[in-house]
């Protein structure tokens, strides 16, 4: 049944199957296998009327998860992708693998246009860098997997809920470059030292001038209340 909470008995053999079969094979492989699925599904859902909706900007994003929650058939053991940020992750044991499985990981992961609903996604390997936890927050992640069924299970409130579930090779992360700054902070203390001395040498020179010497004063002092009229320019 595409539809179930936990993994039955009956299910264990081929979840395991799944798993190390999708280990197996180049990501590159699976991600264009994936991308052929999508292409597939796209021919057929711009011709459904219920998803008129999610095509109304000419470049929109197909909408994966809205396609899957309503016609997980259509996806049963096909390759999909799931971009989005990463809310859980927790590892365990495989338990009973066949295949020699020794670590699992399961992690929930929340794409848009999902209404808060997470994608369940089980795989072999996580990236470094990512501290697991069952309350994190974790953007740009993705997963590419088998879609194996509509998991169950229980929100904070008790109420029953399902989530697409798909057994993956890995959990990828793809955060954005870090900005270097315009100063390094070597750069930074040279600077900050070069600037009060220079300070200190101005200070010394203009207290060696002969009083009198130098712009006047102005009679009052400035007004900063408003900003000055400069003619209107904005």
């Amino acid at each position: 049944a595409l539809l179930s909470r936990n993994i039955r008995p009956e299910e264990a053999a081929g979840y395991f199957a799944i798993l190390n079969h999708a280990r197996q094979l180049p990501l590159t492989q699976l991600k264009a296998a994936a991308k052929t699925m999508q292409q597939e599904r796209l021919s057929v859902v711009k011709r459904d009327p219920n998803f008129r909706y999610y095509f109304r900007e000419p470049n929109a994003e197909f909408p994966t998860f809205v396609d899957v929650h309503r016609n997980p058939e259509a996806y049963h053991g096909r390759l999909v992708t799931f971009r989005g940020h990463l809310r859980r992750l927790v590892s365990d044991p495989a338990g009973a693998s066949p295949d020699g499985l020794q670590q699992l990981h399961e992690a929930w992961v929340y794409v848009d246009g999902a209404q808060q609903n997470p994608v369940g996604v089980v795989c072999s390997e996580v990236p470094q860098g990512i501290t697991a936890g069952s309350d994190i927050l974790v953007d740009f992640v993705s997963a590419t997997g088998y879609f194996f069924k509509r998991y169950g299970y229980e929100d904070r409130t008790g109420e029953l809920r399902f989530a697409p579930l798909i057994l993956a090779q890995r959990l990828e992360w793809s955060p954005p470059p870090k900005r270097s700054g315009v100063f390094s902070n070597g750069m930074l203390f040279g600077v900050t030292i070069g600037g009060g001395l220079l300070m200190v040498v101005m200070f010394w020179r203009l207290s060696r001038r002969p009083r009198g010497v130098g712009r006047a004063l102005p009679e009052e002092s400035p007004n900063f209340a408003e900003p000055p009229d400069n003619g209107g320019a904005s």
